[in-house]
């Protein structure tokens, strides 16, 4: 007869650390599955604690938000003008801070998931500057009401006026630091609040465009919910937009997201099929494609394409074809942010990533940067031609997963690289045949010579086998 077997029991802290893991388990699926309701995360650590980054991934001027609190109370001096902007928001609007109060407060999800988000900044804040607020909820919607009108007021006021640093009653500097802080991946409310601030969708979409031309952004995606169309070229093109069924997360989002509208039809024509259905690639790693003083040595030429916003380049003939880009003061604030907002983000195909990969391939010199400019591709409104070199040597630190439209653009240029190496091949052995029996008039006549001899021998030889018959 078999002995059974001795059964052990779990000791407490084991079951205590699995439950944990359990909950850990839970929370990852969650969040993975509701991924487009995740309102604001923190940038990745590995990029904000970057010495030459740090100013880019933190507010300057004004805090949005329950993330930079701390700076929020001690340092920035914009929050005076947040609380002034949103009383005029309020009289401009017709609308009370009491109503809006309870606008939020009725969001009771949204206020438990910013809660459990940011919970620890929130009670530190709370507990050393707000000493007599004790609910953690009218604490949050006390922000998101001032921080939304902020916003609304801000972009409104800049789209409206001629001269909007007077009707703001701020310096042109700090108004353009400001809207620098607005790109912030961290320094964010959730979209919902600025739609449930302004019930009319036209000025909301007028807003939202006037954060886009700041930017240096034309054509604006449409919003998830009563969206119009306002855009003439986006009525011309099949635009998508991953997530265009829905609302944008916040205000980088937005701007993700209008910087991928693409003709749907181009793309899928240009990545060949066993490309699409290839496995996502785990090695993170650069495409490198060569410098634009390369690619030109290699035969190819430069063209600026006409795609709206859209980011992806494309390369048929020899031609590579780039969107234009204008690079100024706030070329990193975008391109960093929006870096760090796709490294967070579940379903993101790094896009913006990939493209900043790619741009600092081909930009190594300033002569590249020169190049770019003659094209029509780059609009430099920095110092120098140098200072944009330095930007993108400065910013070339990005890895990222394979993804098929920029491989595909790589293996382009790459195939054109090899066929272009076979053709030079043959051009050199022609040249060095050419040197060699055409380089004076006795080296012709004596290959004539030649080749008369050798023509000479083979009738001989020819009649020697084949005897005319007698």
């Amino acid at each position: 007869m078999e002995s059974e077997e001795e059964e052990y029991i779990l000791p407490d802290w084991i079951k205590e650390r699995w439950q944990k893991a359990e909950e850990t388990r839970a929370k990852l699926v969650g969040d993975a599955s509701n991924v487009s309701n995740s309102r604001i995360r923190r940038t990745p650590e590995y990029l904000a604690e970057r010495a030459e980054f740090r100013r880019y991934y933190f507010p300057q001027l004004i805090a949005i938000g329950p993330v930079h609190l701390n700076r929020r109370i001690n340092h920035l001096q914009g929050e005076p003008f947040k609380e002034a902007w949103t009383t005029m928001y309020l009289t401009d609007t017709n609308q009370s801070f009491k109503d809006l109060y309870n606008t939020i407060m009725r969001e009771s999800e949204m206020l438990e998931e910013i809660s459990q988000l940011h919970g620890e900044d929130i009670w530190q804040s709370m507990s050393c500057y707000y000493g007599d607020v004790r609910d953690t909820y009218e604490f949050i919607t006390w922000l998101l009401v001032v921080d939304g009108c902020s916003i609304l007021h801000l972009l409104e006021k800049s789209g409206d006026s001629v001269d909007p640093h007077r009707e703001l009653k701020i310096s042109v500097d700090k108004l353009v630091r400001m809207y620098e802080d607005l790109l912030v991946m961290d320094n964010q409310i959730p979209f919902q609040v600025l739609r449930l601030f302004c019930k009319d969708e036209a000025r909301l979409e007028k807003c939202l465009h006037t954060f886009l031309q700041v930017h240096g952004v034309k054509t604006a995606p449409e919003l998830g919910k009563g969206k119009k169309n306002t855009q003439k070229a986006a009525q011309e093109l099949k635009l998508v937009v991953q997530g265009d069924d829905e609302d944008p997360v916040h205000l980088l989002d937005y701007l993700r997201r209008a910087l991928l509208m693409r003709d749907l039809d181009t793309i899928h024509k240009e990545i060949p099929a066993e490309m699409k259905i290839k496995r996502r690639s785990l090695h993170l790693t650069k495409y490198r494609i060569g410098s634009i003083r390369e690619l030109k040595a290699a035969g190819i030429s430069l063209r600026r394409h006409s795609a709206g916003n859209s980011i992806y380049p494309s390369f048929k003939d020899g031609i590579l074809h780039l969107p234009e880009l204008v690079v100024d003061g706030t070329t990193p604030h975008i391109f960093l942010n929006l870096v760090a907002y796709e490294m967070t983000h579940f379903h993101s195909d790094f896009e913006i990533s990939s493209y900043l990969v790619l741009l600092s391939s081909l930009v190594d010199q300033l002569e590249d940067v020169k190049e770019l400019r003659l094209a029509g591709i780059l609009i430099n409104e920095l110092a120098s031609d140098k200072e944009v070199s330095d930007l993108f040597n400065k910013m070339d630190i990005i890895l990222v997963p394979e993804t098929p439209w920029f491989a595909n653009i790589r293996d382009q240029i790459h195939s054109h690289f090899e066929s272009e190496r076979g053709r030079i091949r043959m051009l050199s052995w022609l040249g060095e045949a050419y040197n060699t029996f055409f380089r004076s008039p006795w080296t012709i006549i004596a290959l004539l010579a030649a080749t008369l001899g050798l023509v000479l021998t083979f009738i001989q030889t020819w009649f020697a086998i084949h005897p005319k018959a007698s």
